[in-house]
C-alpha cells in the first residue's frame, strides 16, 4: 500500500479586523470557540492595541496543532505582513508588521488578519 499523509482538520479559523476609528480588534467571522483581544503588557492595565494580538480558545485545544496566517492588505500597506507565535494550548499570538516601512516606528502596524488552525 503507498504512504498516505495524515489529513488534517481545520478546527478554528477566522477574520480578525482592525477598526481604525475605534482602535480596536474584534471577530469579523470565523468558526470555533475563539476569542481576540491584545496581548499583554507589564506595563499598562489595560493592553494597547499595537500590532499584536492574541487569539484564545475556549476550550483548549488538546494536542498539536498548526496555524495559517495572512494579512489583509490595504492600499497604505501593500506588503502587510504577520506571523505567529508563543503557541500554547490556550491560543496563540499574532503580530502584525510593514516590512518596508519608511519609518522605523511603523515596522508593527495595526492590521485585519485571517487565521486557520489544523489539527
Amino acid at each position: 500500500m503507498p504512504n498516505k499523509p495524515a489529513s488534517g482538520v481545520i478546527t478554528h479559523h477566522g477574520m480578525v479586523a482592525f477598526d481604525f476609528s475605534t482602535g480596536a480588534y474584534s471577530r469579523a467571522s470565523g468558526v470555533g470557540q475563539w476569542t481576540v483581544r491584545p496581548i499583554d503588557w507589564p506595563i499598562f492595565k489595560v493592553p494597547p492595541p499595537l500590532g499584536q494580538v492574541l487569539i484564545e480558545f475556549d476550550p483548549p485545544i488538546d494536542g498539536p496543532y498548526t496555524i495559517i496566517v495572512t494579512p489583509s492588505r490595504t492600499p497604505d500597506a501593500p506588503m502587510l505582513s504577520c506571523n505567529y507565535g508563543n503557541v500554547t494550548p490556550g491560543g496563540f499570538e499574532v503580530v502584525i508588521f510593514n516590512p518596508v516601512a519608511l519609518l522605523s516606528y511603523q515596522t508593527v502596524r495595526n492590521g485585519s488578519f485571517s487565521f486557520a488552525v489544523i489539527q
